[in-house]
């Protein structure tokens, strides 16, 4: 009798383990990242520890900004002439989403993946950029922010209902804006003197970015309430900064030996761990951020 119970736990544990683990996102390629390989700017993935690296792509193009599909699947590639993919992490095949706006640049998808926002100067003006949100599979395009200067990075929050994004002149600051998208109300959260780039959001709400205001450009975080700290503090270039699903670390650009490679910082304060040694160097990390798995 005692027997009975055990086994049918055993049984279901069987029964229910493949479709659990075809919710899980692989742990050997949480992070992707753009990385000098064959000639040009290409995706690749790890793990958070850097190990297990794997080129992506293979395609003749440069790429500048890579996001996760919900699933943890799939990339969306954004290329430096305005291409736009969606690439399979498994085999690399890349499919061209149409879009009729001919450089794009900065785009990211949606956490539900339904919708992309990205910048773009779709008036030819050297000096101005806005911020535009399409349909996942290119339709429906809808100017979202179109202010003096340059609108440029924008970074969803984790229920998709904001958008960060920075906006300024190229002399002198680019702030941090939050557009809510529920009624359209623009909130600055950075001042007019410095120059503030490359947001990243937490699930939390918590803001990692790149800023000077130390006279050098090093990660800082801001949380929901305005706080501010500085998190790395090295004399190299640091920035592009991407949060791990539980926000109790960062993993970022540095240029802190030479070239500029990944590294991954505690935020409880250990000294920051060299991820990739790429001898061309390797830039813009994205965590995966999906529920089914937390490093």
């Amino acid at each position: 009798m005692v027997m009975i119970p055990l086994l049918r736990t055993v049984l279901l544990t069987i029964i229910l383990a493949p479709s659990v683990h075809a919710l899980a996102a692989d742990p050997a390629r949480t992070i992707a990242f753009i990385a000098f390989t064959d000639g040009y700017w290409q995706a690749w993935v790890m793990a958070p520890d850097g190990s297990g690296q794997r080129q992506v792509t293979r395609s003749p193009y440069d790429k500048q900004r890579l996001s996760w599909y919900p699933g943890g699947k799939s990339l969306l590639v954004n290329g430096n002439q305005g291409e736009l993919y969606r690439a399979e992490v498994d085999d690399g095949r890349e499919t061209p989403i149409p879009h009729t706006i001919a450089e794009i640049n900065d785009a990211v998808i949606a956490p539900d993946g339904k919708h992309i926002a990205f910048s773009a100067n779709a008036a030819g003006s050297s000096d101005g950029s806005d911020i535009w949100v399409m349909n996942a599979d290119g339709s429906h395009l809808l100017k979202k922010v179109s202010m003096q200067w340059l609108q440029h990075g924008p970074a969803w929050s984790a229920d998709g209902t904001v958008l960060y994004f920075l906006s300024g002149d190229t002399r002198e600051a680019h702030n941090i804006w939050r557009l809510s998208l529920a009624d359209n109300r623009f909130d600055q959260l950075t001042d007019h003197t410095l120059f503030h780039f490359d947001i990243a959001v937490s699930r939390k709400g918590d803001l990692a970015y790149s800023s000077n205001r130390t006279g050098n450009y090093e990660i800082w975080e801001m949380t929901p309430d305005g706080k501010t700290r500085q998190i790395t503090d090295d004399p190299s270039l640091d920035a592009k900064p991407a949060w791990s699903p539980r926000g109790d670390s960062l993993v970022f650009e540095s240029t802190r030996t030479g070239m500029s490679n990944l590294w991954r910082v505690d935020l409880r304060g250990d000294p920051p761990v060299r991820l990739t040694d790429f001898a061309r160097g390797a830039r813009a990390p994205v965590w995966y951020q999906g529920t089914e798995r937390r490093p």
